[in-house]
């Protein structure tokens, strides 16, 4: 059986970026990869980084049991699918899951063994600065992202571990987490 490990933090902290350079820096681990009701962006499929799904799908997964953590955010239902991540666990010593913070304190419920990775923003000016540069949300989003953000932010001692991706260092909070992963075995 593998060992779960959650990264977690705000939209924005670029939870995803810290994951893909661990990876190319040489951490092995196999991925959870989550399921959502969200469009496609540009450079994204089916996978890369969610399974994209219709609604009616997402719920019914939910109704069955299938989900191990769920949740609508910013108007999108985001959730894990128990399967997969009993299929993972089974099949790989290290396993990573990326949630938001509401996710990542349902798997720390159902599954207290598992190490959470907090992936923080230098800053709230930072945070607010990178998701108006991604252009991929309305202003009402962004506010709302930035709301929840200011929240998850006061809650830092919830988690096991914190890396902040500091702008211009993402090779260092990349290394970070993989030292964490790698130490936590």
């Amino acid at each position: 059986m593998g060992k779960l490990f959650i990264i977690t933090g705000p939209s924005g902290a670029g939870k995803d970026s810290v994951i893909f350079r661990a990876k190319e820096q040489g951490l092995e681990f196999a991925q959870v990869i989550t399921t959502s009701t969200r469009e496609i962006r540009a450079g994204e499929s089916e996978g890369h980084p969610y399974h994209f799904v219709a609604e009616e799908e997402f719920k019914k997964m939910k109704d069955s049991d299938g989900m191990i953590e769920w949740a609508e955010v910013y108007g999108n239902l985001y959730g894990s699918s128990k399967k997969e991540v009993e299929d993972k666990l089974s099949e790989n010593d290290m396993v990573v899951v990326k949630v938001d913070p509401q996710g990542a304190r349902t798997f720390k419920k159902m599954m207290p063994e598992a190490v959470s990775i907090f992936i923080m923003p230098p800053s709230y000016e930072y945070l607010e600065k990178r998701l108006v540069n991604r252009e991929t949300d309305s202003k009402e989003v962004i506010k709302e992202r930035l709301e929840t953000a200011r929240k998850e932010l006061e809650n830092l001692l919830d988690w096991d571990f914190l890396v902040v991706n500091e702008e211009g260092k993402l090779d260092e909070a990349a290394a970070e987490v993989k030292e964490i992963v790698e130490n936590s075995k």
